[in-house]
Formats: structure tokens, sequence, C-alpha cells
């Protein structure tokens, strides 16, 4: 075997970290978001490295964190994501189905409390204009 196929395996064999700051910037998440999720064991980062112990994340680790992103901005709860992260997650389907209905329920209350509000303020400006 020659030194450069050695040195080639080598390379291909690194692993790449990114810092809390890179997956921060990477995701468009906060520190303090970042850190819940380690706290809360949702996502723990891959190793802490150096003196002061800075928390860095491989290739894995930051593809989970985009899930949860992905689902977090789906409007799914902490728990949800939990479940739709443990791979023996007993169905998917019915969670995600569950949560879509939670959040046409949330929406419809919104819309119908949107409603009132713009009633009390159409009735408030009328009174307005006539007191």
């Amino acid at each position: 075997m020659n030194g450069r196929s050695d040195r080639n395996t080598e390379v291909s064999e690194q692993i790449h970290f990114y810092s809390v700051g890179d997956v921060c910037a990477l995701l468009g998440m906060t520190r303090k978001t970042l850190f819940y999720y380690d706290r809360t064991g949702l996502a723990k980062p891959t190793e802490r490295i150096g003196p002061q112990g800075y928390k860095v994340y491989d290739e894995a680790a930051l593809n989970r964190l985009r899930r949860i992103a992905t689902y977090r901005q789906a409007g799914l709860t902490i728990e949800e994501v939990r479940s739709l992260l443990n791979p023996d997650c007993p169905d998917e389907i019915q969670l995600l189905t569950d949560a879509l209905e939670r959040l046409q329920a949330e929406a419809e209350e919104l819309r119908m409390k949107t409603e009132k509000l713009a009633s009390l303020l159409e009735k408030a400006v009328q009174k307005n204009r006539l007191g």
C-alpha cells in the first residue's frame, strides 16, 4: 500500500465538528434554545473539547438538530418532537395527524378571537366618532 492511499483514508475518516455558533448560524437557532435541548436531553453535543469544555456537534448531531428545528417550525411541541425522534416511535403518522388537528383547532380559535377583536375595535371607532 502506498502512502498516498493511507493519507486519503485518514482524510476521509476525519470528522468535522460544528461549534455552538456554527450550529446557531446554520439552523437559525439561538444559543439559549440549543442549550435547552442539551439540558433536556433532546440533542446533546457530540463532544466537549479544550480546557473550557466547548460543546461541538458532528454531522449526525447537526442532522438531528435540523430535524428538531423543522418539527418545531411546524408547531410541534417538545414532547411530540421527542417522540418523533425516538427510533421506536410507535406511530409517526398518528402523531403528526394529532399535531395537525391540534394546530387546526388552535388556528380556528385564533380566527374567532381575531373576528371578535375586530368587532370590538369597530364598535369602539363608531363610539368615538359619535361621542
